[in-house]
């Protein structure tokens, strides 16, 4: 399925492109749940079954991200992230299908189930780890990395953390376009509010420019999942101006849509003591909408989201608004491709994530000390 937003402005098509994901995604009512919650027009938008690989927010965009990277000739892929990053695994996946080494360039942060999962796969999508204990290291790591492949002539092609450049954001202003066609087919009403995670600013200032430039009226509730002095209201503005002359650059028939802070809803109060910290909150979302939809969340982006966005909506008075929620989370089982393999192949400093417990390992040792 081609990119709508070709449809809407042809000169855009003169962007790379290359077809990863199968959409549009579904749209279900979440009736069980929005009855619990008192929501009575309650969505998602299953950005979670984007693709039968792995699925989640990170196909849309790196179906312009991969294809940018092969019209420049590139052939390694530097990417950056947590330990548990979906994004560098995401890359790695489709990456690896598109012909691409590579690099991953990791972090430091709290322990989960997901991080030693994700570890392991990226071991097996043939990642190359370079390891930092923190995002100053990190940075640093990036640049030498980057110089010496460059002398070497590798030239790398950067995907930022989440993916989230100009050309990739554009995954997610077609996708409000996506969502205007499901409104005039019939699917679900249009929403007042969309709920998205703001993780590295791409997914929510992508979804709301496209929302601006379909012509909806929809507000995107950014959540904050990600360091505060990274996810900031000024940045989420940024970010979208900064898309919307991307494409006003490429085909001047785009408008002009400025936005300013005041224009956007940031919440900023979810995120917990830090990034991937697990909150209370979070943790009975992912259990309340497994029992009531069957639904998987993960503890790092979209329970926050989910919980955060309708607990804000609650305390506004804003229950009977309908409202969508955008589940960026990968929802395909890889536990085939990973369970045989063993921790040991992977650099030596890693074996800390697997040595020491997880947080969902924590919190039973704490409930069970309780419970004594």
């Amino acid at each position: 399925m081609k990119p709508l937003i070709f449809e809407a402005y042809p000169g855009l098509a003169k962007l790379p492109w290359m077809e990863l994901g199968e959409f549009p995604t579904p749209i279900n009512k979440l009736e069980n749940l929005g009855n619990d919650l008192g929501f009575r027009n309650l969505y998602v938008k299953r950005d979670d079954l984007s693709c039968r690989y792995y699925g989640g927010n990170k196909v849309r965009k790196l179906e312009w991200v991969l294809a940018d990277a092969k019209a420049k000739e590139r052939k390694t892929l530097l990417t950056i992230g947590g330990i548990g990053s979906n994004q560098v695994l995401a890359t790695a996946i489709y990456g690896q299908k598109a012909g691409f080494k590579v690099v991953g360039l990791i972090f430091d942060q709290l322990n989960a189930d997901y991080v030693r999962r994700n570890l392991l796969l990226d071991y097996k999508y043939n990642v190359e780890f370079v390891y930092a204990s923190n995002i100053v290291l990190e940075l640093f790591n990036f640049g030498l990395q980057y110089v010496v492949r460059y002398i070497k002539g590798e030239a790398p092609y950067y995907v930022p953390g989440g993916a989230s450049s100009s050309i990739g954001n554009m995954g997610y202003v077609n996708a409000a376009f996506e969502l205007r066609d499901q409104i005039k087919q019939g699917i679900f009403p249009e929403p007042d509010y969309i709920l998205a995670a703001a993780g590295s600013l791409g997914t929510a200032p992508g979804l709301q420019l496209g929302c601006m430039l379909a012509g909806l009226k929809s507000r995107v509730i950014g959540v904050r999942v990600s360091m505060p002095w990274y996810i900031t209201t000024k940045k989420y503005a940024d970010r979208i101006n900064e898309l919307n002359r991307f494409m006003r650059e490429i085909d001047t028939t785009v408008p002009l849509k400025k936005v300013v802070s005041g224009d956007l809803i940031l919440l900023e109060d979810y995120l917990g003591k830090e990034y991937a910290a697990f909150t209370d909150g979070a943790q009975a979302m992912i259990k309340k909408v497994k029992e009531l939809e069957g639904l998987m969340l993960d503890p790092t982006y979209t329970a926050k989201t989910l919980f955060g966005g309708l607990d804000w909506l609650k305390k506004q008075g804003e229950q009977d608004k309908t409202v969508l929620f955008l589940n960026t989370f990968n929802s395909v089982d890889l536990t085939d491709q990973f369970k045989d393999i063993k921790y040991q192949v992977l650099p030596r400093k890693l074996y800390k994530y697997f040595e020491r417990p997880t947080q969902e390992e924590k919190a039973k040792l704490d409930f069970g000390d309780s419970q004594r």
